[in-house]
């Protein structure tokens, strides 16, 4: 049987593992990938009671092709101590996963938290689950009247929003030009 492969790779380890300078060896690999420090996760210990879990970092990397997981495991610096890796088979939901959008039990992070290194790239607005309903409220609450108006909000606040806007332009701007003809 062939070995898998996967153009995306994660995996996680704890910072007391990893040496001192782990963030700048993990940019000096030049792989487009990300990462975010988890410090506040829980754990229920053997008492039953909630004890801290060690800080550790998640990490989602990528290769221009698909590759096996020992060269996915390889790339890694030795110093990271890092066992084994596991292919990323959504890197949508391993994104949410990085923030535990969907896990309510856990502690929540933020998209700010999370570091992109060597032009990892990933559609925010899919993260998010943004759609034209959102961008639909967010017009008539603001009561923006151009695309120009609109697109500097995003920028400023919504950033998650951009992407959607930016792959349904005609739809998001036929909408302003009938809102405004209609003097609504």
């Amino acid at each position: 049987m062939a070995a898998k492969k996967s153009r995306c790779w994660w995996f996680v380890q704890q910072l007391q593992y990893l040496p001192e300078n782990w963030e700048s060896e993990l940019a000096e690999l030049m792989l487009p990938g990300c990462y975010i420090v988890h410090d506040r996760d829980t754990r229920v210990d053997e008492d039953g009671q909630e004890v801290p879990k060690a800080p550790h970092v998640h990490c989602i990397y990528e290769f221009g092709s698909p590759v096996v997981v020992d060269s996915a495991l390889n790339a890694l610096p030795s110093s990271f101590g890092v066992q084994f890796v596991k292919p990323v088979p959504n890197k949508i939901g391993a994104y949410r996963y990085l923030m535990h959008l969907d896990q309510g039990d856990k502690a929540q992070y933020f998209s700010d938290e999370i570091k992109h290194m060597a032009g990892f790239r990933i559609n925010l607005s899919e993260v998010a689950n943004i759609g034209f309903s959102d961008v639909f409220d967010l017009i008539n609450e603001l009561n923006l009247t151009n695309f120009s108006q609109l697109m500097a909000v995003l920028v400023e606040f919504k950033p998650e929003y951009v992407d959607y806007v930016s792959g349904h332009v005609n739809l998001v701007k036929s909408y302003i030009v009938d809102r405004a003809r209609c003097g609504v």
